[in-house]
């Protein structure tokens, strides 16, 4: 009796599948993953930036105090 009831669920479970394949050209992963990746690099672009202004400011108080130090 068991395997007759797997058997029957078994056979409506491959009944259920389809062998047509889904073409998709775009999923939501890829987009999800563009716009995660665009982001991040958009945030290394700014945290660049901020580095590039903070090496400016160190460079002129650098030269400030070593202008101050000489007589």
């Amino acid at each position: 009796m068991k395997t007759l009831l797997s058997l029957i669920a078994l056979l409506a479970l491959l009944g259920c599948t389809s062998d047509e394949k889904e073409e998709v050209s775009s999923t939501v992963g890829k987009q999800i993953a563009d716009d995660y990746n665009a982001s991040m690099d958009k945030a290394r672009n700014v945290e660049n930036e901020l580095l590039e202004q903070k090496r400016n400011i160190d460079d002129a108080l650098q030269e400030a105090e070593n202008t101050l130090q000489t007589p």
